[in-house]
Formats: C-alpha cells, sequence, structure tokens
C-alpha cells in the first residue's frame, strides 16, 4: 500500500473454499460477489491506512463492474486499487482483479468515511482494522488468520 496512491493485493484460490461445493460442482468458479467482497475488503484496508485509521471507510455504491473471465481454484487473484477521488466525506477507489496478467473483474466503488469522532461504535471499528491492518503486515498470513477468531 502507499498512501495517495493505491494498494495490490493477493488472494489464492482453493478447492478447500466451501462455495464451490455449489458453484458449480462440475466447474467450481469463484462468484463474481465474493469478487466485489474482496475489492470491497482490501479498500477499507487501503482507505483505513490511508487515514492512519482515524476514520473507516464503509461501501455506499458500486459502479461500473464488469466481469471478464472466470476465476477457478488454483488461480491467484490480484487486486489492484487506485484511489480515484477522495475527501472526509468519500472516497473513489478503481478496483481491478487479474490472473496471469489478464484482466478478469473490474469495478469502481464509492465508500463514505466514517470518522472514529463520531462515537464509540465506529472508534471500535476504526480500531480493529488497524488491528487487522497490523496483523497482516506484522506476521505471516497463517498466524494472522489464526488469530482473527480472538477479535471478531
Amino acid at each position: 500500500m502507499e498512501k495517495g496512491q493505491g494498494g495490490s493485493f493477493l488472494k489464492n484460490v482453493t478447492q478447500s473454499e466451501d462455495f464451490f461445493t455449489d458453484h458449480f460442482p462440475e466447474l467450481p468458479i469463484l462468484p463474481g460477489v465474493l469478487m466485489l467482497e474482496s475489492f470491497d475488503q482490501a479498500s477499507q484496508l487501503l482507505l483505513g491506512y490511508e487515514h492512519e485509521f482515524s476514520c473507516y471507510p464503509e461501501l455506499q455504491q458500486v459502479r461500473r463492474v464488469s466481469f471478464r473471465h472466470i476465476v477457478i481454484p488454483g488461480d491467484q487473484l490480484h487486486i489492484n486499487l487506485k484511489i480515484s477521488g477522495e475527501n472526509r466525506e468519500e472516497a473513489i477507489i478503481r478496483a481491478e482483479a487479474e490472473v496471469n496478467g489478464r484482466i478478469v473483474a473490474e469495478a469502481t466503488l464509492v465508500f463514505a468515511m466514517i470518522q472514529a469522532d463520531r462515537g464509540e461504535e465506529a472508534r471500535t471499528h476504526c480500531q480493529r482494522l488497524k488491528w487487522f491492518c497490523e496483523h497482516l503486515s506484522s506476521n505471516s498470513a497463517a498466524r494472522a488468520w489464526e488469530n482473527l477468531a480472538d477479535h471478531f
């Protein structure tokens, strides 16, 4: 992640993910809604980091979504985010997902920026986002995910 620029994130798509049982048994495909969820979660980390966790982003709108190619188990989904507009109350993220250098999905996401001084719930949400980002940055991914259950 680079302040004022954007960030890159990686999702390994594995056969063991439970949604592949139903989507679809003969030809497992990563659902588009889960690619959007990946965009949302990565954007929350990026925008939280961008503002030193003094606020948290809340997804308000998804614009211009395009799913170009399927994603299957074994693929590595490279998520690239760019901040395309921002002020104290709103941020716009341009998101792309690639597999092997080929764009498989893209979207523009609009977030409301909820300030931590809004109340206890907002402050707690900011702290959790900060903890999550620090934990992923400082520990191996395996240890980070093992400890998540204790905090959420």
